[in-house]
This record gives structure tokens, sequence and C-alpha cells, in this order.
């Protein structure tokens, strides 16, 4: 019989939702802290050293390093695409000709691909009347009818550069297209839809050349078409 020796007992120290690479999506995890006790007779007696930390899966029961939580979830990813797609059309928008139908059946459509099947005319409407996307409001909103440009600018930098982190790089240039095809829906590039297009492709990580080259194919397919 042994009589003295040490066992590991956990405590949970919080819970939450993680991308399980093992049950291939997202699950239920444990956060728990292990420490380390002295045993006698079986029976844990004296603390010793704290053994660290580590997640588990509540389903599979497979344990990870904590490290997992930087790796986003489905739906982390796919409210990633949706804020940027969103925040991207509408910028375009507000730089080139917001009334514009043919410019806002397209960012209509972009936002619908991006995962809000149920968005509309309504929706859009309500989104370019809030807060710094006033129409015609631009990079000069900041009157009373919008949020500064100060303001504006990081919104945009977080929701587009949230999603650059998940895309490859050709992904980020069908993005960048995708959010083009806005700008040429009621007619050629204006200087501000460019200023607008080349913002948006800084924040998903792109050269301003490399953005130039989308630009232009885009233009060159649209006259095609």
């Amino acid at each position: 019989m042994l009589i003295a020796g040490t066992t590991v007992i956990y405590k949970v120290v919080g819970e939450m939702v993680v991308h399980c690479e093992r049950c291939g999506g997202d699950r239920p995890f444990t956060r728990r802290s292990g420490r380390r006790w002295l045993r006698a007779l079986g029976i844990p007696v004296y603390p010793l050293a704290a053994t660290g930390e580590h997640l588990r899966c509540t389903i599979c029961l497979t344990c990870y390093r904590v490290d997992l939580l930087v790796v986003p979830t489905a739906g982390q990813m796919q409210a990633a695409l949706l804020g940027g797609t969103k925040a991207a059309v509408l910028e375009v928008l507000d730089a080139g000709d917001p009334a514009s139908l043919a410019a806002r059946r397209r960012a209509i459509g972009l936002v619908r691909a991006a995962g809000d099947p149920e968005y509309g005319k309504a929706d859009l409407a309500a989104d370019l009347a809030g807060p710094g996307h006033a129409p015609g409001g631009g990079a000069e909103a900041g009157d009373g009818s919008g949020l500064p440009e100060a303001d504006r600018v990081p919104y945009l930098e977080r929701a587009v550069g949230g999603l650059a982190f998940q895309l490859e790089p050709h992904a980020r240039e069908w993005f960048l297209s995708d959010v083009v095809q806005v700008g040429l829906a009621d007619g050629p590039l204006s200087a501000r839809e460019r200023e607008a297009i080349g913002a948006i492709a800084s924040y998903l990580g792109m050269s301003q050349s490399r953005a130039e080259d989308v630009i232009v194919l885009a233009e060159e397919a649209a006259q095609a078409g």
C-alpha cells in the first residue's frame, strides 16, 4: 500500500467556447489550474507547487495549452467577416454616391454573402444614416450628423484589420476586389473612392502597389462586362 506520494488536483477557473482541433469545431471548454499536493494514505494533505493552466474540451476531454485561445472560433471568424465587409462597403458608399441604387444593390449583396442573408434596403439605409455614415458625410463627417474622421478611422481599421487576420493573401485580394465593385457600380472611381479603397487595402495588410493592381483588374473586368 502506498502510504505517501504526490498528486495533482485541478480546479476550473473559467469556461469558454474554443475551436477544438480533435472535434473539428467550436466546443465548450474549461480552463483548469493545477496544483501538486502531498498525499498521505491517499488523502491530499499539503499543497506544493502549481503545475500551470490548460484548456480541456468538455466533449472529447482533450487537453490543450492556453495558447489555443488565440485561435478564433468559427463564430468569431463569421462575425469578423460580416463586420469587416459591412464597414468596408459603407466606407466606399460614403466616398462615392450613397444614393446610387446600383451601388446599394452591390453592397447589400456583399453583406448577405458575408453572413447576413436577411440584410436589405432598410438595413443599409439605417447603417448609412447612422453615426459616421450620414449620406454625403464621407471624410468630412463631424458636423453633428456623424462621427468625426478621428473616430471613424479606428473603427474601420479595427473591423477590416480583424478580418485580415484570418484571410490568406489571395483572399484579401478577392475581398478588396469585391469592395472595388461597390465603388464602380455608380461609375468610374472618384478620387475619394480610391482613397477609401486604399485605406481598406492598408488595413488588409496589402501594399499600395498590389492594391492598385487589384483596382485595375476590377476596372478592366467592369468595362469588359
